[in-house]
């Protein structure tokens, strides 16, 4: 040791030995020694010591500003406080004394100390790359300039942070670095940029699952697609608006798609996003609040209207369907269910498919796009591919796959036994709550149509009447139609009526023709006023004629209506229009009063309970022959 460095050296141990008991003195021991040594590090190291124990944030920042200067990098006392100072910075929000002290001195340091600060610390992190990133963060909060040069880096950071832990980097990206560079976003290699983008959207998309406003996340998914597309130089989107229609947006996909070349990257992006901004909507519209209760929506076939003339179901095929509008919202639904469809079969095509089955991996859109693939094998009409995608939704709830069952052996305009069977299981599984009402534009003609059916009880009834008018409908038509067929069609017709009034007019048609009319149904189901005048009509209106009309007695002195079995084993009354029956007169009128009384009972429950009292009737009038099929209480 020189002469000089043992005077250096004493002097500021002397400082040292002095710095508590006597502050002054020990100030005066270093000033003396900056003079004779200005150049000496641990002489300027304890000027700052003494300042920073003092409190004087100031003055610690002058000689802080001096040591990281002409010492840089050179210290480990200095690289101890710079750590010190950079995690006070980082616990802004929640800092001791201590930590106050450092950032108060900070804000005195020069900007270019300040930098070299970040910088010091950020070559200095070694492998650990979350302080190195949140240096980054915090240096481009400091000096937002900055990250015109440094967000590469970063950005490869933090893409390489989430090769081991994905949900936090995820977060990190989104939240922290992507709005500090969304301003003047940096060029990054086409492989980087689409990877963040990819994570963007999986964080957005989880979020997205996990709550019920998702504006402000679409809104950050839109912000991140164009953030990425600025850094690859891509010809810009749309913005993301709630309230813009989604054919804008593919109006201008399929602009940019006309003028790209084939297999772009951009469009795959844009096309991707488009069609899970679809998807979604789509997904959350089947279900919404009707009457204070969660109703999902289930696409279902619709049914054609049969007449003598043909139905139209042969050309209805050669073409996509029609949705019916039978709801408020089934509108929305049809729009983000087409437009989902629209995006799917652009990405199907060769130039994408690739791409596009490994973008659908590494997102987790396997809820949505399961029951997604299902409908659109319905809308289709595939029904091959729908059976087998329906064998692979394991947490379908049954009621649920009974309709769907149901609704795909209706796409071949025919009815099986167990197409019936769902329809037992439907009634069996009514939602208990009567909310709902019933639905327009069940039954359409000329064209093959889908209808978004929700699961509400009088909804499922109507179907399940559809479902078994549709195949019933046209025997009607046929020779020698039975009387118990007329019969019970009038039944399910109460429901059915505005739907199909062709059909009605035939029935009564029919009755009128006849002699002798077995309407074992009246006293039990008839409760339909239009029904039963115009059955008082024909009564009335063939008093010269000997009718009958033979009908089933209520139970008893209760009035309530008496159970008809199927094998129609009840005793029977015949009423008769000629004066043999003198009594007759008034017993139809009695029938007829007693009938409109029930008016206003609930048309929903009154066929529920007949469709399940009656099944091995209707299966026979369905089938031809009686077959065996499970018996269903309604409780």
């Amino acid at each position: 040791m020189t002469p000089d460095e043992e005077n250096e050296a004493y002097m500021v141990k002397e400082a040292q030995r002095l710095r508590k008991s006597d502050p002054c003195a020990a100030k005066a021991w270093i000033i003396t020694a900056k003079t004779l040594f200005p150049n000496a590090f641990t002489v300027q190291y304890e000027a700052y010591i003494l300042e920073r124990d003092s409190k004087n944030y100031e003055e610690a920042a002058r000689c802080f500003s001096s040591i990281a200067t002409n010492f840089p990098n050179q210290h480990s006392e200095l690289w101890q406080e710079i750590n010190s100072l950079t995690n006070a910075l980082r616990n802004d929000s929640e800092s001791s004394p201590e930590q106050e002290f450092y950032v108060k001195m900070y804000k005195h340091l020069t900007p270019e100390v300040q930098h070299n600060v970040f910088m010091h610390t950020i070559n200095n992190c070694g492998d650990n790359l979350e302080q190195c990133i949140s240096m980054y963060i915090l240096m481009f909060n400091k000096f937002p300039k900055s990250a015109l040069t440094q967000a590469p880096r970063l950005l490869e950071m933090v893409v390489e942070g989430m090769k081991t832990e994905l949900d936090l980097y995820q977060r990190v990206l989104v939240e922290e670095v992507l709005p500090l560079i969304q301003n003047k976003p940096p060029e990054l290699p086409p492989s980087t940029a689409c990877r963040l983008y990819i994570s963007s959207l999986e964080y957005y998309i989880r979020q997205i699952m996990d709550e019920s406003d998702n504006s402000d996340a679409w809104k950050n998914v839109f912000k991140v697609l164009t953030i990425c597309g600025q850094m690859m130089g891509w010809e810009p989107f749309l913005p993301f608006n709630k309230n813009l229609s989604l054919n804008v947006y593919w109006e201008r996909l399929v602009d940019i798609l006309s003028s790209s070349p084939s297999g772009s990257t951009h469009v795959l992006f844009y096309a991707t996003t488009l069609f899970i901004y679809s998807l979604h909507g789509y997904n959350r519209n089947c279900k919404i609040r009707i009457e204070d209760a969660d109703v999902s929506h289930v696409l279902v076939e619709g049914f054609l209207e049969w007449s003598p003339e043909g139905d139209g179901s042969d050309v209805a095929c050669m073409e996509p369907p029609k949705f019916s509008l039978t709801s408020p919202v089934s509108t929305e639904l049809s729009q983000a269910f087409l437009q989902s469809a629209q995006c799917w079969q652009l990405l199907n095509t060769d130039q994408f498919q690739k791409d596009f089955s490994q973008l659908m991996q590494a997102l987790p859109l396997q809820p949505w796009i399961s029951r997604f693939l299902f409908d659109l094998a319905i809308y289709f009409g595939h029904r091959d591919e729908a059976n087998k995608l329906m064998s692979e939704m394991t947490n379908q709830n049954g009621l649920v796959q009974s309709l769907q069952i149901l609704s795909l052996h209706l796409m071949q305009n025919s009815m099986t036994l167990q197409g019936f069977q769902c329809i037992l299981k439907i009634i069996a599984e009514l939602p208990a709550t009567p909310v709902g009402q019933l639905l327009d534009n069940m039954t359409l003609k000329g064209y093959r149509h889908v209808v978004f059916l929700p699961l509400t009880r009088s909804a499922l009834v109507q179907y399940c009447v559809g479902a078994i008018v549709s195949r019933l409908g046209r025997k009607v038509f046929e020779p020698n139609c039975p009387d118990r067929l007329l019969s019970d069609l009038l039944v399910l017709q109460q429901l059915n009526l505005l739907n199909d009034v062709l059909l009605t007019q035939q029935i009564f048609t029919l009755i009128r023709q006849r002699k002798a009319f077995n309407l074992r149904t009246l006293s039990t189901y008839i409760i339909s006023i239009d029904f039963i005048e115009e059955l008082a009509h024909i009564w009335n209106s063939q008093q010269e004629d000997n009718f009958e009309l033979t009908s089933s007695p209520t139970n008893g002195s209760s009035g309530a209506p008496a159970p008809i079995s199927a094998s129609g084993g009840a005793p029977t009354r015949r009423i008769g229009t000629r004066g043999a029956d003198k009594g007759a007169k008034d017993e139809f009128k009695a029938i007829t009063r007693q009938q409109i009384a029930r008016c206003n009972e609930n048309v929903i429950t009154l066929l529920a309970n007949f469709i399940s009292q009656e099944h091995i009737m209707l299966a026979q009038h369905i089938f031809g022959i009686a077959q065996p099929v499970e018996t269903i209480v309604i409780k």
